[in-house]
């Protein structure tokens, strides 16, 4: 098994309905770690409507990518990569594995998630080599 996986997630194309497609990516080296990833779309309004929420199911969990008040305040894109890895995270925990998915640069078109072991996380933030905002970040529910 693998230390560490990393893997692009576009705020713009997870907000934007991409989740399905974007996670997809992830599956094989969630795989390795025990976690056979299931994505459906429930609810995906249209690009530039606000009405509904963007609504995914992961391994039967729903997740609410965003919301319209999400969208309002500028919002989207960030919670559209959290919330579902989130959920993943969720899902490595109950499989009993150590990796957790990471995020740099959350919700921009250039973000990514690293697959990491939290000891690594930890180690780089208490070297102070680099500045926080280079740090990674666990992906939680708190958005």
């Amino acid at each position: 098994m693998q230390d560490f996986n990393w893997f692009w997630v576009d705020g713009e194309s997870l907000a934007e309905g991409g989740v399905v497609r974007e996670l997809a990516v992830m599956a094989p080296a969630l795989r390795s770690y025990g976690v056979d990833l299931r994505l459906e779309n429930v609810n995906r309004p249209m690009v530039g409507d606000i009405e509904g929420e963007y609504v995914v199911a992961i391994n039967d969990r729903i997740c609410v990518v965003w919301a319209p008040e999400e969208v309002r305040r500028d919002l989207d894109w960030e919670t559209a990569t959290i919330r579902p890895l989130a959920v993943i995270n969720d899902l490595l925990e109950e499989a009993g594995v150590v990796p957790r998915l990471f995020t740099l640069y959350a919700g921009v078109n250039e973000g990514i998630a690293w697959l990491l072991d939290p000891q690594i996380v930890a180690a780089v933030a208490d070297s102070r080599l680099f500045p926080s905002s280079e740090t990674p970040a666990l992906a939680t529910h708190r958005t």
